[in-house]
């Protein structure tokens, strides 16, 4: 699952036309991943007829 979230990541980042460091990856790897669950546990949940939907508000922490 670490290489397919690392490949998902990439792919989607070069499909933005991003490019990070491998120290930059790492932290927006690990950003990533715990977006990747919060999101599919709102997917999970039960809500009936509401409307859920989830953002990705990425904060940039400048050297």
């Amino acid at each position: 699952m670490a290489d397919d979230d690392r490949e998902e990541l990439f792919a989607l980042l070069a499909h933005s036309g991003f490019s990070f460091s491998d120290e930059e990856m790492e932290e927006m790897l690990r950003v990533f991943r715990v977006n990747k669950e919060r999101l599919r546990r709102l997917h999970e949940a039960e809500l009936d007829d509401e409307e859920v939907a989830g953002s990705f508000t990425p904060v940039w922490k400048g050297a």
